[in-house]
């Protein structure tokens, strides 16, 4: 004989896992945001502190390719924030630090990284 009672139960149990899923992933996404905007924002100290000391290519953070990445990510957050003397020192940085770009901050994908 069926017991009915039981499979009630496993759908609820299946419910509850499926939601401690779900708070979890959004618990972590929530983290790797607000580490994004705080590594942003050192990053930017950094830069306006010590900017002869930022661009080397013995650190795989900031060879080049690595660094105008960061820099338009960074720059993409800031005019999301509406703080754009922090953009315009990350272009002055870029100018004269990395001459040969030009920075291209992608608002869109840091809007769709910060769920926004």
């Amino acid at each position: 004989m069926r017991n009915y009672f039981d499979d009630e139960e496993d759908e609820d149990e299946d419910f509850d896992e499926d939601l401690i899923i779900r708070e979890t992933e959004m618990e972590r996404e929530t983290k790797e945001r607000k580490e994004f905007i705080k590594n942003c924002n050192d990053a930017y100290e950094a830069i306006k502190s010590d900017p002869d000391n930022i661009v080397n290519s013995e650190n795989p953070a900031t060879k080049k390719a690595n660094l105008v990445n960061a820099l338009n990510r960074m720059s993409a957050l800031f005019i999301l924030q509406e703080e754009y003397e922090k953009c315009e020192t990350l272009k002055r940085f870029a100018e004269s630090k990395i001459p040969e770009i030009e920075l291209t901050p992608n608002v869109e994908e840091i809007k769709k990284f910060l769920g926004q």
